[in-house]
């Protein structure tokens, strides 16, 4: 009996050690506060913050690190912060309203008119940069009145000192009583994706700022002709969104300096299209204004010729002995195509080796030459490449 009851002991002991063991390495893995049960015994062990792993609480307060609460939101917001902000606050000083008013004939007597635009100053004396169409009425004459406002809020009456029909660009002149805040204008082209603000008075809210990106460069706006191809081209297309009343004023890079001056945009309502605006280069803005700022206006070279982009239906329309290429429709008396022998209904295939795809490529072709330069023409005649030299002269005003 004993020795059985030694046997019952002995077991009993063994149990006890094994349960001990067991809990001891429990405790030594840090399991935390989980259950460990052993037939019906429930053994909960002790927590233990050594152990234990980080509780949400304690997470918490090691993401966030500092005692701050705002900091990590102030954290995360410079990352996301719009450039808009910073340029509007350096760029908008120099962008102005300009408001317009006067009358113009019709059948039925005088009638008026009134307009607003956007500007940007160029000199602190009081030289603004805008388009020709804001200071023009419909016919194309100078407008009756010229206002501009300030970013302060002042109003000055303005002069045009001139106009580039061409390039759709003008300058005005206010007298300002103390020097104005001048526009940084960037010496180059931007690139594709960069950041685009646009700053101007859409609708008469002025100073308004909208922020997109370089949708595209070397833009051409079919529709907008002149006598030579198209004279909207070589544009930046941008998102930004631009509305009636931004003409003139600013689109902006992230450095807040102008990248191009606003033009024109696609109405949603006519072509579908969302967001589809342009400007005129910064570079071409400068050169203008400052041959009008120098001598009064803005000097061009032109070869002479009025065209058409030719298409598959031109081709069958007239006949023509190619699908692609630019019509001459028109050849100026006396310019420099028709001094040079070129002929109405000659086809345009390149200009100095650079393919002429449509209208506009001719005149891109020649806008940056100077009277005097000679460039070669490649045309197709009937079906025969003929390469012609032509002389370029100063374009005439009346053009």
């Amino acid at each position: 009996m004993m020795s059985v009851g030694c046997r019952w002991s002995s077991a009993r002991r063994l149990l006890l050690v094994a349960v001990v063991l067991l809990v001891l390495l429990v405790l030594a893995l840090g399991t935390g506060a989980c259950s460990v049960e052993i037939g019906r015994t429930t053994i909960t062990p002790p927590s233990s913050s050594a152990s234990l792993p980080p509780t949400t609480s304690t997470v918490s307060s090691m993401t966030t690190s500092s005692t701050d609460t705002t900091a990590p939101t102030s954290a995360l917001l410079e990352g996301v912060v719009s450039p808009a902000q910073a340029v509007a606050r350096q760029l908008g000083p120099s962008v102005v309203n300009i408001a317009v008013s006067g009358t113009y004939t019709t059948p039925f007597g005088r009638q008026p008119y009134s307009g607003e635009g956007s500007g940007v100053i160029y000199s602190a004396d009081g030289l603004i940069i805008t388009n020709n169409h804001v200071v023009t009425d419909q016919y194309g004459d100078p407008v009756g009145e010229i206002e501009v406002t300030l970013a302060t809020g002042e109003k000055l009456p303005a002069s045009i000192v001139g106009r580039d029909p061409l390039t759709d660009l003008a300058v005005i002149r206010v007298k300002p009583d103390t020097s104005l805040p001048v526009a940084k204008f960037f010496d180059g082209m931007p690139e594709v994706g960069e950041y685009a603000i646009a700053i101007g008075s859409p609708l008469g809210f002025e100073n308004s700022v909208t922020l997109g990106i370089v949708s595209g460069l070397a833009r051409s706006i079919e529709g907008v002709t002149g006598a030579e191809g198209i004279a909207l081209t070589n544009l930046i297309q941008t998102d930004a969104p631009i509305s009636p009343g931004n003409s003139g004023g600013a689109l902006a890079n992230a450095r807040g300096e102008v990248i191009g001056i606003n033009v024109a945009y696609l109405p949603p309502a006519q072509t579908g299209a969302v967001n589809i605006g342009f400007a005129i280069p910064s570079v071409v803005a400068v050169k203008v204004a400052e041959q009008i700022v120098n001598t009064g206006k803005a000097t061009h070279a032109y070869l002479g010729v009025g065209t058409r982009t030719v298409t598959s239906d031109l081709q069958r329309q007239f006949d023509l002995s190619r699908s692609s290429g630019v019509l001459v429709a028109e050849v100026s008396p006396n310019g420099p195509a028709a001094k040079a022998g070129i002929r109405q209904g000659d086809i345009i295939i390149s200009i100095d080796g650079k393919a002429t795809l449509q209208s506009a490529d001719v005149l891109i072709a020649v806008r940056d030459r100077l009277p005097g330069d000679v460039v070669e023409v490649t045309i197709d005649r009937g079906g025969q490449t003929l390469v012609i030299k032509v002389t370029l002269e100063e374009r005439p005003s009346e053009m």
